[in-house]
């Protein structure tokens, strides 16, 4: 009886000892599990990171969450222990390791520090649309839907100054939305006489017709492993950057509306080393993120295969990527930046011409959150100009294009801030519609050095003098839309789709 009641007390110690090993081994013992990710809001602090946690508390410190707060994080599990709640994240897509829940913002609401309308009585502001990120008291982000605010939406029909008041729980936030009070704001008149336009060309309408190498399923959307040249009457474009397909857990993992990071690029913004990138679900949506890589710091080739880097890449890697919260982009195509600031036209690509303003967006490069908003609009008298497509040129200019459809000729807008005050004068105006089949612009950017756009159709580029004035026509004939331009110092970058991949060539 004895050597049976120790042989019981034996296999009893050994299960015992089994099931606290597989909980330090990260296995679903003890944890609470998730069958698709929850995204998770980094705090301020920094962190321990541990390979293994059991019911006692973290094990096994390996790294700091110093090089992952400004990545997509996203987890699947968590774990009570007696040194507090632990949640094992994934990093851009990267699993990393444990983490104690005081790591994440919780019971958070990050607001924009001020929104500034101008006078517009076709146009209310969305109040939601000035938060970052709403968090629960685990550090989860929230649907922004779910949260009580003041008032849905404030009319810029009349000058004066409105509190909006958000609350999620114990969450708290404010910000004062101002009406502007010139009624004359963006009033302007489009008199130049347009400039003769190059002859129409044919191109195709909806999505590419082709891809790089190995994106398509064939080769089941692998990594690139050569770089490309372009050529095109004079104008070489070379790789510079494959990005990856996700930066984040992909499809069906992300299981949220706001963890997925990918798969469409809409516009990009180059200033220095850094490279963003507008990303969205789908080209329908209207919210998405803004990534940010230093080129310096990663390899045209190495970027793709995040969540297979070895560790050292990786989290070198991780400090030198930035993903926005999940916010209002618009069409994510009307961007640019400075060195402090990314800034996006949140607009509605839907909207031919309407007369309602359109939001500013001031993201900060630091944190990628929203700094602050403006509205603004362009309007010819009472004629307005609703637009699609436009670049920024330091913090207080931006340019933008308006087709006049019926008409046929585009108008170039320059729009300078002073204050608060968005101030529209037209530049220049090119006769034409440059494409036979009213494919729209998928880009366009601005060369201060030589005061001259560059507009993107598919895969053509058109050359502009700032007055109109056309100079020259690019076809690269990769059958790959061209999905955003940026011309920074004396280089013309270049985004094709499927696979992302940002090609730079030297202006002449």
């Amino acid at each position: 009886m004895k050597k049976k009641l120790k042989h019981n007390l034996l296999i009893a110690s050994a299960t015992v000892a089994i099931s606290l090993f597989f909980v330090g081994s990260n296995s679903n013992i003890q944890a609470k599990n998730y069958h698709q990710a929850v995204t998770k809001i980094a705090g301020d602090g920094n962190f321990a990171v541990y390979h293994r946690v059991s019911k006692n508390g973290p094990a096994g410190k390996f790294t700091s969450t110093k090089y992952f707060k400004h990545g997509q994080i996203q987890s699947k599990q968590s774990l009570a222990t007696k040194k507090g709640t632990f949640w094992k994240i994934i990093v851009d897509g990267h699993p990393v390791g444990w983490v104690n829940q005081n790591f994440f913002a919780r019971n958070e609401i990050s607001v924009a520090k001020k929104v500034s309308l101008v006078q517009n009585s076709d146009f209310s502001f969305k109040t939601r649309d000035a938060i970052n990120y709403v968090t629960d008291s685990a550090g989860t982000a929230v649907n922004t839907g779910k949260v009580s605010v003041s008032k849905a939406s404030v009319s810029s029909a009349t000058p004066g100054k409105t509190t909006i008041e958000y609350q999620y729980g114990k969450a708290k936030a404010s910000v004062d939305v101002t009406v502007r009070d010139d009624k004359n704001e963006g009033i302007s008149r489009a008199a130049l006489t347009p400039k003769n336009g190059p002859k129409e060309v044919a191109t195709w309408k909806g999505s590419s017709k082709s891809s790089s190498r190995n994106w398509n399923a064939a080769h089941h959307y692998t990594s690139e492993t050569r770089a490309n040249t372009f050529h095109a009457n004079g104008l070489t474009l070379k790789t510079k950057l494959f990005q990856p397909r996700f930066v984040s857990l992909g499809y069906h993992e992300a299981g949220d509306q706001m963890g997925q990071v990918g798969v469409i690029p809409e516009g990009i913004s180059v200033n220095g080393p850094d490279f963003t990138v507008a990303l969205f679900k789908s080209s329908h949506d209207q919210n998405g993120h803004l990534v940010t890589y230093n080129l310096n710091h990663v390899n045209k080739f190495t970027a793709q295969n995040l969540a297979n880097l070895k560790w050292s890449t990786f989290k070198r890697y991780a400090a030198n990527i930035k993903v926005s919260p999940y916010i209002k982009l618009g069409h994510g195509q009307a961007i640019g930046s400075s060195a402090d600031y990314i800034y996006v036209i949140a607009n509605n690509n839907t909207a031919s011409n309407s007369s309602a303003s359109e939001e500013i967006l001031q993201i900060r490069k630091s944190d990628m959150k929203i700094n602050q908003i403006w509205s603004f609009r362009i309007w010819s008298g009472a004629f307005p100009r609703y637009i699609h497509n436009a670049t920024f040129d330091g913090d207080n200019t931006m340019y933008c294009l308006f087709h006049n459809g019926g008409n046929g000729y585009y108008e170039y807008w320059k729009v300078t801030r002073n204050g608060d005050t968005w101030t529209p004068e037209e530049v220049g105006a090119t006769k034409g519609n440059f494409v036979s089949n009213h494919s729209p612009v998928q880009g366009f950017t601005y060369d201060s050095n030589r005061k001259q756009f560059y507009i993107g159709f598919n895969d053509y580029i058109f050359r502009v003098d700032q007055n109109g004035t056309y100079k020259k026509t690019y076809h690269f004939n990769v059958k790959r839309e061209i999905e955003g331009l940026s011309a920074a110092g004396n280089k013309l970058y270049v985004e094709f789709a499927q696979r992302g991949e940002l090609t730079a060539g030297q202006i002449k």
